[in-house]
């Protein structure tokens, strides 16, 4: 959020931020949600920028009335380098404020939400490969970039790191492990299925992404070393090696809840199974087991609509672990792909860019040239069939806390 000058009104919000948990539990259940979804095609969710400006209405206005522009970092980021302050149409169809079916804001959706009298600060909507304005001449003096270079809309993150595992087709699945756990599959059209946790413009023409996912993935790997242990240098080798010198038939489990819940919005973190000859590598084992478990269940809510896919595309820093992309190979079951490059967010939106300028035909294209495979990983059959049945188990620990969480969350008031 920031003035009409470009100075912050407040600092920046994470899209782990649970501030509006309030907002959400209330539009779940006064008929709001179940009104906008055949227009939004998203579920609601604390991090969204909607629910995050009801809280400023209510509790922070003096901060909305000193506004002039909301939108993300990288809109932030545009707009010092163009002066132009522009949205672009992945991140922001997951607003909860765009018709999925014109890809434009709607003014009954602010209504709706209770901020209709700030849709003003809602930036203008454009395509990921168009031009969202040209660098400046101070930007130029200051960064010897060329005055007049054109500055893209660019991409979701999300989006970003997809596109550049390779998923610009149909039935592909891709699967992001970081901050957030993202799994992904494309289609030409929206569905009406509440259980889908986003459905959004891609960046491909004529494509929605379905998007399964929360902050359940590898950001808990943080947390615990920085809680529990001191920090390597390498992280994903070390804490792999010790992962893989334990004993994979084991009976602990993780609920990778440290932020945010797959199951129930008032889910917590917790370990299940422990027994006094385990130790903190079995803890580790089961931090990364959780976590594909978190994966895996996101999944199953998207097979419905894609055709047994026999390979995914992952991203994301875990990506670093062989032992945790081994372990995804084997729990569910299929191969597991790595692209080469490094960073696939800033690949993403440099393919966006290459299209804009003439580079590349088409985003599919740009992916076509660029994507390469670097590491394979195919499923262990035994540890597979293993794996399977602790699934079960780890869904029936998820069943039976259900009713409970509401008890504990009941405490801390």
């Amino acid at each position: 959020m920031v003035d009409k000058d470009g100075a912050p009104t407040w600092p920046g919000i994470l899209s782990s931020d649970a501030r509006s948990k309030g907002y959400i539990k209330k539009w779940l259940t006064d008929g709001t949600f179940d009104s906008v979804f055949p227009q939004i095609r998203n579920k609601l969710w604390t991090g969204q920028t909607s629910p995050i400006v009801a809280w400023f209405k209510d509790h922070e206005p003096e901060v909305l009335n000193k506004t002039a522009h909301v939108g993300s970092v990288k809109d932030y980021i545009r707009y010092i380098l163009t002066g132009n302050f522009v949205c672009e149409i992945t991140e922001a169809s997951s607003w909860n404020v765009v018709d999925m079916a014109t890809g434009q804001y709607a003014d009954n959706l602010f209504e709706a939400f209770g901020i209709a009298e700030y849709k003003h600060i809602f930036p203008p909507i454009i395509e990921s490969c168009e031009t969202g304005g040209t660098i400046t001449t101070e930007v130029a003096r200051l960064t010897g970039l060329a005055e007049g270079t054109p500055v893209v809309g660019g991409l979701f993150d999300i989006s970003a790191s997809i596109l550049s595992a390779g998923i610009v087709e149909e039935n592909q699945l891709g699967i992001i492990v970081g901050s957030w756990g993202i799994n992904s599959i494309l289609k030409k059209d929206v569905v009406d299925d509440k259980d889908i946790f986003m459905q959004y413009y891609y960046g491909l023409p004529g494509y929605i992404s379905y998007m399964e996912g929360s902050s359940t993935s590898a950001s808990t790997q943080e947390w615990f070393i920085d809680t529990f242990m001191e920090r390597s240098k390498d992280v994903y080798t070390t804490y792999g090696k010790m992962v893989d010198s334990t004993l994979y038939k084991n009976s602990v489990f993780f609920l990778p809840f440290i932020y945010d819940s797959n199951v129930n919005i008032d889910a917590k973190a917790a370990f299940i199974g422990l027994q006094n000859n385990h130790t903190i590598a079995d803890m580790m084992r089961a931090l990364f087991e959780g976590v594909v478990f978190c994966h895996k269940m996101h999944i199953s809510r998207l097979l419905p609509y894609c055709d047994n896919p026999s390979v995914v595309r992952m991203a994301g820093g875990a990506t670093r672990s062989e032992v945790w992309m081994q372990m995804f190979a084997d729990i569910l079951g299929i191969r597991v792909e790595i692209s080469q490059a490094e960073e696939l967010g800033a690949m993403g939106v440099a393919l966006c860019a290459g299209v804009n300028a003439g580079v590349f035909d088409s985003l599919q294209d740009a992916a076509k040239k660029w994507v390469k495979i670097k590491k394979i990983y195919e499923p262990d059959i035994e540890k597979h069939a293993y794996y399977e049945k602790k699934y079960a188990a780890y869904c029936a620990i998820i069943d039976a806390m259900d009713p409970v969480w509401s008890q504990i969350e009941g405490l801390k008031e």
